[in-house]
């Protein structure tokens, strides 16, 4: 199943056409699953990603 173009994802709160395949994937699970979990989308983020290091 392809979102158009623009289309609001149903688990985080980034467009679904700026998930990559794990992305899509990820929030996929998260819906069907009933889970309530972060996001792992790479684009569409508002604030910058911290290294870790």
């Amino acid at each position: 199943m392809t979102a158009a173009l623009g289309t609001a994802c149903a688990a985080c709160p980034h467009a679904a056409d700026s998930h990559d395949v794990i992305a899509r994937r990820f929030c996929t699970a998260t819906v069907a699953g009933g889970f309530h979990r972060g996001c792992v989308c790479v684009g569409g983020h508002d604030e910058p990603v911290k290294d870790s290091t």
